[in-house]
């Protein structure tokens, strides 16, 4: 059983789609970036290489942050660990917002990787506990949907506007901050 007074998930109606939506939001900022490193290499000047770089560090991130708090969240409640997630994502995107450079890029890669590894324990384990007994096979793929389909929505969402709109490289990140608020929202309430 779940207790509430640790910060972990409860079980009422519906909050596994809640933390569907947080952990699909939090997972679209890890993937944003992705259709802005051609306009980020001509702004910079970096290499093909150097992209190479820049998509490993978050990778690295991922792995150390799974293979050292990977089950945090049974440590301390779920709720801590999706908050600290949400601001290592809205981190990322202040790095990405204030680029300046490389420094920038890398930071906020690894801060992405960092909530992506924080998300891919807690969140997943938010949704299916929050389920009721008889809709944990639908909330696993919930979770799974959310993952997925956060990574996919990522780059279509700054491609979206970084075509359409004037402001390319820094409007993807300001409608990514405003999601990360509404994430919190909703996991503050879970």
């Amino acid at each position: 059983m779940v207790r509430e007074d640790t910060g972990r998930t409860g079980g009422r109606r519906g909050g596994y789609l809640a933390a569907a939506v947080v952990f699909a939001i939090g997972m679209a900022g890890t993937t944003l970036p992705t259709p802005l490193y051609g306009l980020y290499q001509k702004e910079i000047g970096f290499s093909e290489l150097m992209v190479t770089v820049v998509f490993a560090v978050y990778a690295v991130a991922v792995i150390s942050v799974l293979l050292v708090a990977g089950n945090y969240s049974d440590k301390v409640g779920r709720k801590p660990v999706l908050l600290a997630a949400m601001a290592l994502s809205a981190a990322s995107a202040g790095c990405f917002l204030l680029e300046s450079g490389l420094p920038l890029l890398f930071a906020g890669r690894v801060l992405s990787g960092g909530a992506a590894g924080l998300l891919s324990g807690a969140a997943t384990a938010a949704v299916i506990e929050l389920a009721a007994p008889g809709q944990k096979a639908r909330a696993g793929f919930a979770a799974t949907a959310a993952n997925m389909g956060g990574l996919g929505c990522g780059p279509l969402l700054s491609g979206v506007l970084a075509e359409y709109t004037p402001w390319p490289l820094s409007l993807p990140f300001w409608v990514h901050l405003g999601l990360v608020a509404v994430a919190c929202l909703l996991t503050w309430r879970l």
